[in-house]
């Protein structure tokens, strides 16, 4: 028996030997492959360590890099500058061609057309760290259809300068904004030179280019504002402004203006008997939709004559108004206007105009505009008692009323073309006058 159990367990372990043999050889290469990671984790933890080394360095390199960069940058920040100038220089102009006709009016016009054109050329260039000046030659001829109309308050065409075929340099100035409080953040800017104040104060987004917008005067400007200057407007002057709000203040901006012009434009004793303004402008957004708010006072010393009174020559004419414009939809923006003047100097001493500006997103032309606006001149007092010798009618008539509209097709980004319509009532104050129907046209084109 005994014998057969060796034989039967020598016979187990000669068929196992070969399973232990495999068992062996695993379990060997079982803790090499646990060593190869072993080796292989401390490979990666001395590459982080080498890896941490050499990120450290790389900073240390960027800040080094950045130091010198900010050296650089000190260094040739005069050449940055000088750069930035060059690329500020900037010229452009504007010609304007345009025809009207009056349907009816009493002075024998009848049907008859008038045009008239202008032209501007300007250049901007560079001036001091954080300025420019500016100039603008004007060229223009046509009286326009003024000229064959009974009197009224407001002309039908603002665009009217010159009657001369020859260039004429009318504004020469010189802008500068200084760094109060900080560089970043400058609120105080100063105007000098000889400049169009139109252009300056009584600003409206909506109603204030002949070129572009409504054409008739008490459209363009408040017509119960005398500004100061020549026949045109332009004279020698100073004008300073200050935003009292931060440029991080991104809901309102609050700027205060001031004005000093010639009276008469004409250089001589240029601060004699000057135009002075003041003026505060507020912009603030509503629901993202942009309003600007502009109110003024201003006084005229130019020597001005007492409608009632001729002998009282040495007058002067003083009043305040306000300019508003308020988008009201991403196509449509409101406009209006109101002025008070001096009634015993003035032929209107109140002047109010309300009006509309739609973009043509809604037939397919989005850089199309149509604009609708009213406007009334009320008559003054001194002049209704006045009227029949200083302009030889009754003014009886509360009001001038007028009326215009306009479409502004843009042809191309350089071109547009605007048929326009105008309707006067009581034109002068005097209601004995029929109602005068101005139609017209303007090509405008910019470069």
């Amino acid at each position: 028996m005994k014998g057969i159990f060796y034989r039967i367990v020598l016979a187990c372990l000669i068929l196992a030997a070969p399973s232990y043999s495999f068992a062996e050889d695993g379990e060997k290469a079982l803790k090499d492959r646990i060593e190869g990671m072993e080796k292989r984790i401390e490979d990666l933890e001395k590459a982080k360590v080498e890896e941490r080394g050499l990120l450290d360095e790389m900073k240390g390199h960027v800040e080094t890099l950045g130091s010198e960069l900010s050296m650089v940058d000190y260094r040739t920040g005069r050449i940055r500058a000088l750069q930035e100038k060059v690329e500020a220089y900037s010229i452009g102009g504007d010609l304007s061609l345009i025809l009207q006709g009056a349907l009816k009016n009493d002075d024998g016009g009848g049907k008859k057309a008038q045009g008239t054109y202008s032209g501007d050329l300007f250049l901007t260039g560079p001036a001091g760290p954080y300025g420019n000046v500016f100039f603008r030659g004007d060229i223009g001829q046509g009286d326009g259809i003024p000229r064959i109309l009974p009197p009224t308050f407001s002309g039908p065409n603002a665009d009217i300068e010159f009657n001369q075929p020859s260039f004429e340099l009318v504004e020469a100035w010189y802008w500068t904004q200084f760094a109060v409080p900080d560089v970043r953040d400058k609120r105080l800017e100063l105007i000098i030179g000889k400049m169009d104040p139109t252009a300056i104060f009584d600003a409206n987004r909506v109603a204030n280019s002949e070129i572009s917008q409504f054409m008739a005067n008490i459209f363009v400007n408040n017509l119960a504002l005398e500004f100061g200057g020549d026949a045109n407007g332009f004279g020698a002057g100073i004008s300073t402004a200050y935003r009292f709000t931060s440029i991080y203040e991104k809901g309102l901006k609050v700027t205060g203006r001031v004005g000093l012009f010639e009276g008469d434009g004409d250089f001589k004793d240029i601060m004699d008997r000057p135009f002075i303004i003041a003026e505060l402008d507020i912009w603030r957004p509503y629901y993202g939709l942009d309003g600007n708010y502009r109110i003024y006072a201003w006084t005229n010393q130019r020597k001005h004559t007492d409608l009632r009174d001729p002998s009282r020559d040495g007058l002067s004419n003083q009043g305040f108004g306000l300019s508003i414009d308020q988008k009201v939809s991403n196509e449509a923006a409101l406009f209006a206007r109101y002025g008070m003047q001096d009634k015993k100097v003035s032929r209107f001493d109140q002047v109010v105009t309300i009006g509309v500006q739609v973009t043509g997103d809604d037939w397919g032309r989005g850089n199309d505009i149509v604009a609708l606006a009213y406007g009334a001149s009320h008559v003054s007092r001194d002049f209704k008692n006045a009227s029949p010798s200083l302009a030889g009618y009754t003014a009886d008539a509360s009001f001038e009323h007028y009326i215009e509209a306009y479409y502004r097709y843009r042809a191309n980004k350089n071109v547009s073309i605007s048929p326009d319509l105008q309707l006067i009532m009581n034109p002068g104050g005097d209601s004995g006058k029929d109602s005068i129907v101005i139609y017209g046209i303007r090509l405008a084109a910019t470069f």
